[in-house]
């Protein structure tokens, strides 16, 4: 259910990046793209496995905020400083697109990985 949430929140942010913000300001405290990448695999990966563990939606979300919130702050960001990159990034589709497509192939390595074991 989480997942739905997240694609709709992608899509609004997508959808409001019009012509009018094609120049949204650069956030001064901006997650450089390759940390970002990172984080974002890992909070999907976070996002799997607490939604494969926690079937109700209460228990789910509270887990997942509060997951979420100690894997920011382990790698020293803010949730302000993740949203306010992810906003940034995803505004400009073709780097958001290649950014995605790098997550993706890390998924799709870490689950090869995970198939040896």
């Amino acid at each position: 259910m989480r997942s739905w949430v997240w694609g709709i929140v992608i899509l609004l942010i997508l959808q409001s990046c019009n012509s009018e913000l094609k120049g949204l300001k650069k956030p001064d405290n901006l997650i450089p793209k390759e940390q970002m990448i990172d984080i974002m695999t890992n909070m999907l990966i976070l996002e799997g496995h607490i939604q494969k563990t926690y079937s109700t939606v209460n228990r789910y979300y509270k887990v997942m905020g509060a997951s979420g919130k100690y894997y920011l702050k382990t790698k020293h960001v803010s949730r302000e400083q993740y949203e306010s990159s992810l906003a940034y990034y995803s505004c400009n589709n073709d780097e958001y697109r290649e950014m995605m497509e790098q997550v993706m192939e890390n998924l799709q390595k870490e689950s090869i990985e995970l198939q040896k074991k």
